[in-house]
């Protein structure tokens, strides 16, 4: 597996310094995308060649496992007689619907079966899921709805990618995002800023951003000769950047501030709401302005950037991996210039939150921050903004296309040709009982072309797919769910 988007994880997979991790979590890929990006999980490995995450991929079309490198057959779970859900989200969610499905439960065993194998030693769940496509945007709405029955053990963090341009992708995931939005709120309500959450977090990618960053890095000299898949790199950039944010507390310590395993268990379990990570690269030599500059560029243009509102977080944290002899890190006003880039977003002492500063070998410094806790970042309202105007151009392009045609000459020969082999001389059957006539534009008797009055037609107005939604109160079960709760 190719490691090019992180150096630093090609140097801590070649150095054997991956020894341990800081939350245990395991990982469900839902869908194509989904089962990528678990694909990548699959494949990071300890110093001792052991498995780092254990990974399930679940998808309803076997042939979309079938390229999958580090997740064997044992381990890619597909529903018999399933062949896709052809974008297409409630097929998901109806399967598994007892009231709707009588084999629901038996799926359902066979989920919970799988799951207990693979998920007994881990202590926390990231679900991948592509929102957009049928599998991975119903698998989303499937995970919210077994949440609330209290089917996990465990808490989850759902990773999403938001998709573009393609209609009928941006309308499920924006009813996803809605969903998920609702669930939230209702979460924040029964549980304290010191719980455990039941979602614990949520991540989202924007696949429109990744993609134009890939085509403008097609056009530099280094690489407009090399073919490059936008969604290959952007997978392994922003899975890689999730391991390294999991790994470094685990296994490199500081001299100064260390930011502990505790202090990223606590970010991913108890904001219970959007949380987003930057990563930037800081070579030498070192200058605030350098800093101050890859930080925000981070924060704003990096691979999790979606228009989060980062003056809604609750929480903060991160961590500047450095060289040993860099004593530059350590100086009083670094650490000011840090806090105050983080405060330009929200005011530090309004979150709770640490930033640490770990030591390794190399020549050059790595900055990784976070936000948790924050609401539903620009690009929702971006991505309904823009469904509307894909609408309205495809109404325009049909009308535009509409081609009218004065037939009126036709229908003037067509009156004066008396011409009928067919008719008899002289018998008449039938007489004159159909007295209105055909309505064919070949009618003699007929003095104009009929056209449909458009405003006689009423409207019919559609009402958004509700995925999952049940009658009666959905959160009952949730009510009683407290994970981790202190005796």
């Amino acid at each position: 597996m190719s490691l090019m988007n992180s150096k630093e994880l090609e140097f801590m997979t070649n150095s054997g310094l991956i020894q341990d991790v800081s939350l245990r979590f395991g990982v469900i890929g839902a869908g194509q995308k989904g089962n990528k990006d678990a694909d990548i999980f699959a494949g990071y490995r300890f110093a001792d060649g052991t498995q780092c995450y254990p990974t399930l991929a679940i998808n309803f079309a076997q042939a979309d496992m079938i390229h999958l490198k580090n997740i064997p057959e044992k381990d890619r779970i597909h529903f018999d007689g399933m062949k896709g859900a052809a974008r297409t989200p409630s097929l998901v969610v109806e399967l598994f619907d007892p009231t709707l499905n009588p084999k629901a439960n038996e799926l359902r065993s066979q989920l919970a079966v799988a799951m207990e194998k693979k998920f007994a030693n881990v202590e926390h769940l990231i679900i991948s899921l592509g929102a957009g496509g049928g599998v991975g945007t119903g698998w989303g709405s499937l995970t919210l709805n077994l949440i609330k029955e209290g089917f996990f053990p465990v808490p989850i963090t759902l990773l999403v990618s938001l998709p573009f341009d393609d209609p009928d992708e941006i309308a499920n995931a924006l009813l996803l995002l809605k969903e998920i939005q609702d669930f939230l709120k209702v979460q924040e309500e029964l549980f304290e800023s010191s719980d455990t959450k039941p979602l614990a977090s949520v991540i989202l990618t924007d696949n429109k951003k990744i993609y134009h960053d890939f085509e403008l890095k097609k056009g530099s000299r280094t690489l407009q000769h090399s073919n490059l898949s936008w969604k290959d790199e952007g997978n392994n950039a922003v899975i890689s950047t999730i391991h390294e944010a999991n790994l470094i507390p685990a296994n490199f310590g500081s001299d100064n501030v260390t930011y502990d395993p505790s202090d990223f268990i606590k970010l991913m379990q108890l904001s219970g709401k959007l949380l987003t990570i930057a990563k930037a690269r800081l070579e030498p030599d070192f200058t605030i302005e350098k800093l101050e500059a890859k930080m925000k560029a981070s924060i704003e243009k990096g691979y999790f950037a979606c228009g989060h509102q980062y003056h809604t977080a609750t929480m903060y944290g991160g961590f500047i991996l450095r060289p040993s002899n860099a004593d530059f890190f350590k100086d009083v006003i670094t650490e000011r210039s840090i806090k105050k880039v983080i405060s330009d977003y929200n005011p530090i002492t309004q979150m709770r939150g640490k930033f640490g500063d770990p030591i390794w070998n190399e020549n050059y410094a790595v900055i990784y921050t976070f936000f948790a806790g924050m609401g539903m970042p620009n690009r929702f309202a971006e991505l309904a903004k823009e469904l509307q105007q894909i609408k309205e151009k495809q109404e325009q392009v049909q009308q535009e296309s509409e081609v009218e045609v004065d037939v009126s000459a036709a229908i003037k020969n067509v009156k004066q040709s008396t011409f009928n082999p067919y008719q008899p001389k002289t018998n008449k059957f039938g007489g004159d009982g159909f007295g209105g006539g055909f309505q064919s534009v070949f009618s003699r008797s007929q003095s104009s072309v009929t056209k449909d009055d458009e405003n006689q037609e009423g409207k019919k107005v559609e009402q958004p797919n509700r995925f999952g939604q049940r009658s009666g109160n959905r959160f009952d079960a949730l009510r009683k769910i407290r994970l981790h709760e202190n005796s």
